[in-house]
């Protein structure tokens, strides 16, 4: 794995190291999987902010602002997000290399860190009251705000109709009625459970001496396991008869368009998926695209279009900015596009041009901190474990004829419209 080394540290924790030696930060990745429920996603979501406002050591902001500013301004991060059917609970923290310090901080660094997320600040065997209801308004301004961005929300909203029945369908910050009822005590037996059941993946990107960093790793993260959670494939292939068609009205000026499509493509079976990509990124993956060149330029149908595809869910979506009027010839045209991607209308230019951009942000994974450490950890997650080297040589071979082979089958799930 390119100079990658992976190593389990104990029951589902895997430690990864990432060289990399054009930095002068070393960064530190700790990811938390869970599987998407509704029962517990919005506690999920309240807990990385509530995480790092305090620990026992340091016991409120200011204290772990000043001992950040003691580690040479190193900086912590944390976020929850949704990959596929999984909620991925993220704390992060940068540091400066040592090599470009007077002192040795690394150690220190992993000291902290290891402080604020295994040794949270508790009081009365809950989180600290104050904390906790500050990241409860927090997490409402942060659901609320989500209709403020009118093509996120219309995508939201589109798979949530299209996977109403699927895990696929909860949001990953949960739901804004279920926050007032969470107790400090709740939140903090909940994270007790995270702990312990939950698959955790450590990754350390920057330039390092390996085996002084694996023992610092594994002398500090010492969690207490037990029952971990077995977290199964998603469901990427599903039989559809007939299209669902779903029309919101909001006070807006521009109409968003999102149309889902299943392909029934397991993002494991590498040749085919990377053919859809490749295909996708054909039809909307860009200036260079059909849709963009037929349906925004020629047309004027459209402030923006793209396609793009949910890897653990098999799902192709394109997404538009477009007049209300615009509805029907908009998605009249995009069927159209689809359709002539099916008969192999692809020009060589589309196919090396798709192919290009796709291979160029690839190789754009490795230019900042942090790319990398996202990508080995989805690798990992997903059990596919390719390098970036590897993904790059399975979309160049990607043919005309790979790709209408996997876009034949693409069928058509539901179109979501927001209108005014």
């Amino acid at each position: 794995m390119e100079g990658i080394k992976k190593i389990s540290l104990a029951d589902n924790i895997n430690l990864t190291l990432i060289p990399a030696t054009k930095f002068k930060s070393n960064l530190v990745s700790i990811y938390i999987q869970r599987l998407l429920d509704k029962s517990e996603a919005t506690k999920n979501a309240l807990l990385p902010t509530v995480i790092t406002s305090g620990s026992e050591k340091y016991q409120s902001v200011r204290e772990i602002s000043n001992k950040l500013d003691e580690l040479y301004g190193s900086s912590i991060g944390c976020d929850i997000s949704k990959r596929g059917e999984r909620q991925v609970l993220s704390f992060k923290i940068i540091s400066t290399n040592d090599k470009y310090l007077d002192e040795k901080i690394f150690k220190d660094v992993i000291e902290f860190f290891n402080d604020i997320v295994n040794n949270p600040l508790v009081v009365d065997e809950g989180f600290k009251q104050e904390y906790v209801d500050i990241e409860k308004k927090n997490l409402k301004d942060r659901i609320q705000a989500k209709i403020n961005d009118k093509g996120r929300y219309a995508l939201e909203r589109c798979f949530e109709e299209m996977c109403e029945d699927e895990l696929f369908s909860i949001s990953e910050y949960g739901y804004e009625d279920e926050i007032d009822s969470i107790t400090c005590q709740d939140l903090y037996n909940h994270y007790k459970e995270i702990l312990t059941t939950s698959p955790i993946d450590i990754v350390v990107e920057g330039d390092f001496d390996e085996k002084e960093v694996s023992d610092i790793i594994s002398e500090n993260f010492v969690f207490k396991r037990d029952r971990i959670i077995n977290i199964p494939r998603e469901e990427y292939s599903k039989e559809i008869k007939e299209a669902k068609v779903i029309e919101e009205k909001m006070d807006i000026t521009q109409g968003k368009l999102v149309m889902g499509y299943r392909s029934n493509i397991d993002y494991m079976d590498i040749d085919k998926y990377y053919a859809l990509v490749v295909g996708c990124s054909v039809l909307g993956g860009g200036p260079h695209s059909k849709m963009f060149i037929n349906i925004r330029e020629k047309e004027s149908l459209c402030y923006y279009i793209y396609s793009s595809v949910e890897k653990y869910k098999g799902i192709l979506f394109i997404s538009s900015g477009i007049e209300t009027q615009n509805y029907e010839k908009t998605v009249e045209l995009v069927k159209k596009q689809l359709e002539s991607l099916k008969e192999g209308d692809i020009t060589q230019e589309e196919l090396d041009n798709s192919k290009s951009s796709l291979i160029n942000s690839m190789k754009s994974l490795s230019d900042g901190i942090g790319g990398m450490s996202d990508f080995y950890f989805a690798q990992s997650m997903g059990k596919t474990n390719s390098t970036v080297q590897e993904i790059i040589d399975s979309i160049a071979k990607v043919k005309k004829e790979d790709i209408v082979e996997v876009i034949k089958d693409v069928k058509l799930d539901t179109v979501y419209f927001l209108t005014n």
